[in-house]
């Protein structure tokens, strides 16, 4: 089994800086205006970013457990996240790997951090993972990131790229 590369948890993620920008679109698990959605909020860390959050019990799989789409989902978007803090980047996965350790519970708290591993021009890779509360590692992995014109992420969203733009400008704002 091939090892990811290692994502470590900050100490206390509320004392982090929050990223401000609100994503202008309905995406589930950012989205503040999606009704069903989980409208995570991110910090800033040194290499990526980091959130601390409660998965509602409608969002099982099995009862009591966050099911796995979720969970993926949860780290495709502080990879996501990550490059949009960092990098002012707004891109597409290409690949994602995923590893389950240990379930991870709802209606507790989880921590969830995105780390760059790699950056470039025109691709990315990102390392991703899921803590408990006491700083237990739940699930891991990483993404591969490509990075089409702004232009054309715009045109498949159907928002405004200059909407995006700001979305990204106001994502590097620290504090």
């Amino acid at each position: 089994m091939q090892d990811f590369p290692a994502v470590h948890l900050p100490e206390s993620i509320t004392d982090l800086p929050q990223v401000r920008a609100q994503w202008p679109g309905t995406c589930f698990v950012c989205s503040q205006g999606h009704p069903h959605g989980l409208r995570l909020r991110f910090h800033h860390t040194d290499v990526g970013v980091a959130c601390a959050c409660r998965i509602p019990a409608g969002y099982c799989g099995f009862d009591g457990m966050v099911h796995g789409g979720i969970i993926s989902a949860l780290m495709d978007e502080a990879a996501a996240y990550s490059l949009f803090a960092r990098y002012g980047k707004l891109g597409v996965t290409r690949e994602m790997q995923t590893r389950f350790l240990k379930p991870v519970p709802t209606e507790t708290e989880i921590r969830v951090v995105g780390q760059i591993v790699s950056f470039g021009p025109t691709q990315a890779e990102v390392s991703m993972a899921i803590f408990d509360a006491a700083g237990q590692r739940l699930a891991e992995g990483r993404t591969f990131w490509a990075f089409p014109r702004l232009s054309r992420i715009a045109a498949l969203a159907g928002v405004e790229e200059a909407v995006l733009q700001r979305f990204l400008d106001d994502c590097q704002v620290v504090g």
